[in-house]
């Protein structure tokens, strides 16, 4: 096949022929759907279709298994057309699995319409033109034969051959209403009842004075109105509430100019969407229409759809540049921070360049708290999860909330007498808090209120939220509002974008409602937000509750306790941490050994193992990382417990080792406190045999 080309789909002659072959008639009925059907029962495949491909859509004049909702659209956004390929590509295309084939495995009728085996052939005019193809569809793998195509290719001739005396007939239609503005769009002046009672389209016949001289069988339906009350009546007296809408401009359009019209619009008082056609006549116009509510339904699902896959690729992409960004930037500021707590530690407390270093490393911490933002909503932030009380986290942070607020700013703090438990990284939860109270703070630059309240939510039924449904059942709910500014409507649908805000320039990073999102994403939650201009805003964040009850958390080593004189196998590709890292471990009397890399710490361990006490590994690192390196420790030897490091890298993978025995994690940036804690926990963690 050759490669898409929008100027085929866009060919004024080809697309010209498609609206001729298709001008709605009353006679005669298309074959079409006969066709189809005769291909599902002939090929043994649920659906077929006569598609045709215009410049921005595919519509199905004929089509068999097509679901309810989609076969009374009627049409599909080209994002879901594969038979856009065989007009473009001049030939037939075969389609084993669409999961793997190259042209088509990014086309949403795969995810959205379950769209796996296809087989299409062109409808190619004698003029040259493919309007589209007949196509046979399956929903799993399918191979074709050629007995198939020629089967279809044969069937294609007659629905051509249809297409072609259509397109003639309207042609003719055409020439003849130059000379005649009299003749309907049936082609002849008049034509018996019977016949325009039997087509899918309502009909109505208005005179000058713009009575009703004619209804059809379906427009009495459609309008839910009796025919012997319609005949006679004027029509905005029938339907008073078109009176200045559409409908009517559309109606005394086509009486002034003497030219069809059509449009879509709403009827109030039936609450459904119509597309109307005018032809104007010698005696007043006749009006097609149809009643389009259920095809504009699942065209706007449709292209719902598609923009809900635009916004996670994108997502996507600024989370794998964010998480690029966070790896090489924490190893930086790993140096800086360990070194500089080497180094205040060394010096005399009121020595020359204390204070200095003291600055330097507050700057490192804040820069890691950035970081941190941008792997939580990237979705690439290593947790430890464990059950905790949102209630206690809540208490404990109060105090930092309040130093972060300024004095004009009240926070108002609301807990249940009830536990609330939720399994997430305490870490997780305290960004949350902080860049939602943050948010309301700077909502509020005269003053105001902040209110926090954790409460149980028991969820009757399912409620829709950004970040998808949430099913019924308990959940705990984080309410951060604030008697600010509140969001403008064109702002609302941008506050969880990565990188947006409404600060001036230097004053917002624009990632704290983006880290709000990916947390609580990653966590299996949902958020919410009401907003009023002037009055407020208030977020609601909901967490799955856990019936288990908190982990006891052990508090960490003093420094005096963090020292040891164990062997510690180093692996660390990054030259500048591996080397704070062995000053650190050096200083506190540890024995080392250092690898460059995975494979080279597994030949070390080959030499060594039985004097190791614990492997302190990267995650990231060429050749053999971290995550293939513990599992083969796990292996080979199983009593030497691990530590695995790092600022950012493969998450899942990273997850599932820390689900294993004696394996543990330390986040980078870490200080040189965090870091010979971590080491020491781990190594008082062994069972005591192990123990020298």
């Amino acid at each position: 096949m050759k490669a898409t080309s929008p100027s085929a789909l866009a060919d004024p002659g080809r697309l010209r022929a498609i609206a001729e072959s298709v001008r709605p008639r009353a006679y005669p009925l298309p074959p079409y759907t006969h066709i189809t059907r005769a291909v599902c029962d002939a090929l043994s495949v649920p659906i077929a279709l006569v598609s045709l491909v215009d410049d921005r859509r595919q519509f199905f004049p004929g089509s068999t298994g097509l679901p309810t909702d989609l076969e009374q659209c009627g049409e599909t956004p080209l994002s879901h057309s594969f038979c856009q390929h065989v007009v473009t590509g001049g030939s037939t295309l075969r389609v084993t699995d669409a999961r793997v084939n190259a042209l088509v495995r990014d086309n949403m009728a795969v995810r959205d319409l379950a769209v796996i085996g296809y087989l299409g052939v062109p409808l190619r005019t004698s003029a040259g033109h493919i309007l589209g193809s007949l196509c046979a569809i399956t929903h799993e793998p399918r191979q074709w034969t050629d007995r198939d195509e020629l089967f279809l290719q044969n069937l294609a001739v007659a629905v051509v051959s249809d297409l072609e005396l259509r397109g003639e007939l309207a042609y003719r239609e055409g020439q003849s209403r130059l000379s005649d503005p009299s003749i309907a769009a049936e082609g002849l002046p008049a034509r018996s009842f019977d016949i325009l009672d039997s087509i899918n389209d309502g009909v109505l016949a208005i005179d000058r004075a713009w009575r009703i001289t004619f209804l059809n069988r379906r427009a009495v339906r459609l309008l839910h109105t009796a025919r012997g009350r319609a005949i006679g009546a004027q029509l905005w007296e029938l339907f008073p509430t078109i009176a200045g809408s559409d409908i009517e401009h559309a109606l005394r359009d086509a009486a002034a100019s003497g030219r069809p019209t059509r449009t879509e619009a709403l009827v109030p008082e039936l609450s459904r969407w119509f597309e109307l056609r005018t032809v104007p006549m010698r005696h007043g116009m006749s009006v097609y229409f149809e009643d389009v509510t259920e095809r504009r339904n699942t065209r706007a699902a449709l292209e719902q759809s598609e923009e809900q896959l635009r916004q996670s690729q994108k997502m996507e992409a600024i989370g794998a540049l964010a998480g690029g960004i966070a790896h090489d930037f924490n190893n930086m500021l790993t140096v800086v921070r360990a070194n500089c707590e080497v180094l205040v530690d060394r010096l005399d407390p009121e020595g020359d360049g204390r204070l200095e270093l003291l600055e330097i490393k507050s700057a490192a911490v804040r820069a890691g708290a950035l970081t941190q933002q941008l792997l939580a909503f990237s979705r690439k932030q290593v947790v430890q999860p464990r059950v905790l009380d949102v209630n206690e986290t809540l208490h404990a942070l109060v105090p930092m909330l309040r130093r972060l607020i300024p004095s004009n700013v009240h926070i108002d703090a609301l807990y249940t007498l009830r536990a609330l438990h939720v399994l997430a990284d305490p870490t997780q939860v305290e960004q949350v808090m902080i860049n939602l109270v943050l948010n309301a703070r700077d909502a509020m630059p005269n003053g105001g209120t902040i209110a926090v309240q954790c409460s149980a939510v028991s969820l009757k039924e399912a409620m829709h939220t950004p970040l998808g449904e949430l099913p019924k059942g308990g959940w705990v709910r984080i309410a951060v509002s604030d008697t600010g500014t509140g969001i403008r409507s064109e702002v609302l649908p941008h506050i969880f974008e990565p990188f947006f805000t409404t600060k001036p320039l230097g004053a917002g990073t624009g990632l704290g409602l983006a880290t709000v999102f990916g947390i609580v994403q990653q966590l299996g939650g949902g958020v919410t937000v009401d907003t009023v201009p002037d009055r407020g805003t208030a977020f609601q964040v909901y967490l799955p509750a856990t019936e288990a009850g908190p982990v006891a958390v052990e508090a960490e080593p003093t420094k005096a306790e963090s020292h040891g004189a164990e062997c510690i196998l180093i692996a660390e590709d990054d030259p500048a941490v591996r080397l704070v890292v062995q000053r650190v471990l050096k200083t506190h009397g540890y024995r080392l050994l250092v690898a460059l890399d995975g494979r080279e710490a597994l030949t070390l361990m080959q030499e060594h193992g039985e004097g190791v006490d614990l492997v302190l590994s990267d995650v990231m690192m060429p050749g053999v990382g971290g995550v293939v390196l513990a599992k083969r420790l796990r292996e080979e030897h199983p009593d030497v417990p691990v530590i695995l490091m790092s600022g950012y890298g493969e998450t899942d993978s990273v997850q599932h080792q820390l689900a294993q025995h004696q394996v543990a994690f330390l986040q980078k940036p870490f200080t040189a406190g965090q870091l010979t804690a971590a080491v020491r926990a781990a190594l008082d963690a062994r069972p005591v045999s192990l123990v020298d």
